[in-house]
């Protein structure tokens, strides 16, 4: 097997172990909004299994990775809005994620249309979420709170959403000039880098979901 299908399974492999060992947010009766991310990485690693085996079939995919990036830049903004207390901040998702819906359905209907992939959606939306989580962090920095930091899982998702983030929305956002013009290199990138920022993000969120905060029980 090829050293790019191994890395291939082996994102596969942990983006499930994410999306599995989340759902102990179930079984623990962890927050809500632990539950709301696990139900989403769900819901996105059936999304990319849908995608692997339509790429094996020499499909096109890229309309079902714009439906993707629809579940998953607005819903972890959602998400950062109950965790995060500055109102600015608050008030900024609110305006993003109506902007964001509005250029979502201009960028669909005028610019890069459904079949192509959405690389304006892809660079805002990742452009947005390492800013909310560079937030969360500066939040967890200057709390009062006693508690460790690293006993946050919001401080590993942030990690994670950061680092792949920082490293995919450069490439994704340049994917159709790059596959059109230097078809290897979007290659060779996709494979070796794109996907190993994958998998350290899917181990992130495995350490956060596993982090051992002490969680009220959730009424």
């Amino acid at each position: 097997m090829p050293l790019s299908e191994w890395i291939t399974w082996i994102a596969m492999s942990t983006f499930g172990a994410a999306a599995l060992i989340s759902l102990r947010s179930f079984s623990k009766d962890f927050p809500a909004d632990l539950k709301l991310l696990s139900i989403q990485w769900v819901v996105l690693f059936l999304i990319e299994v849908t995608g692997i085996i339509m790429k094996i079939r020499d499909m096109n995919n890229h309309w079902l990775y714009n439906i993707f990036g629809w579940l998953w830049y607005l819903p972890l903004a959602g998400l950062y809005y109950q965790k995060i207390n500055h109102s600015f901040i608050r008030i900024f998702i609110k305006v993003f994620a109506i902007l964001f819906t509005m250029m979502i359905i201009a960028d669909t209907l005028f610019i890069e249309g459904f079949w192509q992939l959405q690389s304006l959606v892809i660079v805002v939306g990742g452009t947005v979420i390492i800013f909310l989580g560079a937030a969360y962090l500066r939040q967890l920095y200057f709390s009062e709170s006693n508690e460790k930091i690293t006993r946050d899982p919001w401080f590993w998702f942030s990690i994670a959403f950061i680092v792949y983030f920082g490293a995919s929305v450069p490439y994704l956002g340049m994917f159709n000039y790059l596959w059109q013009h230097f078809r290897d290199f979007a290659a060779i990138y996709y494979f070796y880098i794109n996907i190993t920022f994958a998998i350290v993000m899917h181990c992130l969120i495995i350490t956060g979901f596993l982090c051992r905060t002490n969680f009220q029980k959730s009424s």
